[in-house]
């Protein structure tokens, strides 16, 4: 895969302008977040209609950061999908999903602020963060138990920029305006855009496929 630069739409089809060629076609279904569309990662030629482009920044993408460490030879007293929240002042809570479906794994979670603050201090200071948090509940034992971690960094990705993609207060109808077509060329799909199943993967990959075959009408139509 290669990442477009600019779609051409001024023609009798859509030109894709990439770091190893353009494609062309009679439409394009784009499904870069909003983020990455407000940055203008992808340029438009002529420029989208304001109404598109504004519904882009009307749709920020939030952060949830997830750490998965894995916590073995012990169950600390929890069972298999327990839910565990540590509230700290300044908002630096997290919850942990503990040892689904009795894996030796606990999976802390991040959001909001915090979350972006955690992305931008690295996978190294995450870690420390959620192994300290979970010596402090069951002690310091607990360290010798923990073995792999990782840490999610949709922040940090350029072409995501987020987890997933929160309407502004009384600005939810942007989800409607992507949702319309551009010249019957250029259409919309992705997380933000999946009704009921927003901000969720299987909500994404059910919008492209929705999206996939009203292209397919359109075109069939031509």
């Amino acid at each position: 895969s290669t990442p477009v630069r600019r779609i051409f739409w001024n023609g009798p089809d859509v030109a894709c302008v990439t770091d190893r060629g353009t494609v062309r076609a009679r439409a394009v279904i784009v499904t870069a977040s909003p983020a990455v569309l407000a940055f203008e990662e992808i340029a438009f030629s002529p420029a989208l209609p304001d109404a598109h482009f504004s519904a882009f920044f009307d749709l920020p993408m939030g952060m949830l950061t997830k750490l998965p460490v894995e916590v073995s030879a012990t169950r600390l007293g929890l069972q298999p999908f327990d839910d565990l929240l540590i509230e700290r002042l300044a908002r630096h809570d997290i919850y942990f999903l503990c040892f689904p479906f009795d894996l030796d794994l606990m999976v802390g979670f991040v959001g909001g602020d915090f979350a972006w603050e955690m992305s931008a201090a690295g996978e190294a200071a995450g870690i420390d963060f959620v192994v300290d948090r979970l010596c402090d509940i069951f002690g310091a034992d607990t360290r010798k138990h923990v073995g792999r971690a990782m840490m999610t960094n949709w922040g940090g990705e350029r072409y995501v920029r987020g987890a997933y993609a929160a309407a502004r207060p009384g600005r939810s109808e942007a989800r409607a305006t992507l949702m319309q077509p551009v010249a019957d060329k250029i259409f919309f799909a992705g997380e933000h855009l999946a009704g009921p199943l927003i901000q969720t993967c299987g909500g994404a990959r059910l919008s492209g496929e929705s999206v996939a075959r009203q292209v397919a009408a359109v075109l069939a139509a031509k």
